[in-house]
């Protein structure tokens, strides 16, 4: 399962890459990267349930954010700027929802979905960060 779903984190960073506009991207935190604009694919977890159709499987639903952030002394601009980036990073996550056939869509939820993003208001200016929820889901046989 680790590796499922490192798989599946290290596809949604290389989705982000190839969207084009960011100086890096990043699986986890960028640390001390004062690149800009970045992004980030942070791992929240895991939850798994019973599949109800097939009792040697189960579903399981992995949590993450995607973490965008630029910068501007402007704070319109910052923020357009940085929805950009987001409206960019969902589209390239959608192309391919279902992670390269990973993922799936399940009664627990679709292959890929995204949540509504965030301002982080505690950054002080010029710093901009905005953040939004991604779940994938997938199926997995029952280890013997």
């Amino acid at each position: 399962m680790a590796s499922t779903t490192g798989d599946i984190l290290q596809d949604m960073v290389a989705a982000l890459r190839t969207a084009g506009g960011f100086a890096l991207v990043t699986l986890g935190p960028a640390g001390t990267s004062t690149a800009v604009p970045r992004a980030a694919v942070l791992y929240e977890g895991t939850e798994e349930f019973p599949s109800d159709d097939r009792p040697a499987a189960r579903w399981l639903r992995i949590r993450a954010a995607v973490s965008v952030h630029t910068r501007s002394d402007d704070p319109a601009e910052g923020c357009a700027r940085a929805s950009e980036l987001c409206q960019a990073a969902s589209e390239a996550l959608m192309a391919d929802p279902y992670r390269n056939g990973k993922c799936s869509d399940l009664p627990v939820g679709r292959a890929t979905e995204l949540g509504h993003w965030q301002l982080d208001e505690s950054l002080k200016r010029p710093e901009v960060e905005i953040s939004f929820a991604v779940r994938c889901h997938l199926e997995m046989a029952e280890e013997s």
